[in-house]
């Protein structure tokens, strides 16, 4: 279990502005936010010229290099990487969901946090129970 506020604060502000966007667009691209050496968050997208368009994955490798450089370079001690996925809930079941991908220097171990989410007919956006997958430590 996270208790980390940091770690809190990370996850709250991605799953607001997920919201926010899925509920303003209907869709959910790539984002990300950065907690900075004095622990104040902010919002980092991607801006994309429309006539060329980059895929998800491009826009995901983008914005990591840019978040762990400044990583690396002590300028962000946290960031948070979100994307939609679509999960599979049992062997009958799959969803669309948030992915929220965090590493801070001072947390290890923090799993992958998962946000099942559904657009009614009325375009609401409805989130359901969230979720962690703890990481193969093997594969780093």
């Amino acid at each position: 279990m996270i208790t980390n506020p940091e770690v809190l604060e990370l996850i709250e502000h991605c799953h607001v502005f997920s919201y926010d966007l899925l509920t303003e667009t209907g869709e959910l691209y790539p984002f990300g936010a950065v907690m900075d050496s004095e622990g104040r968050t902010s919002h980092r997208g991607y801006e994309i010229d429309m006539k060329n368009i980059p895929s998800n994955g491009e826009i995901i490798e983008t914005l990591m290099d840019a978040f762990e450089e400044e990583y690396q370079n002590g300028v962000a001690k946290a960031y948070a990487m979100v994307y939609e996925v679509r999960i599979k809930l049992d062997e009958n079941t799959s969803t669309d969901a948030i992915a929220i991908d965090i590493k801070h220097r001072d947390v290890s171990g923090i799993p992958l946090f998962y946000y099942p989410f559904s657009i009614c007919d009325d375009e609401n956006v409805v989130f359901g129970e969230g979720f962690a997958v703890k990481r193969n430590t093997n594969a780093n």
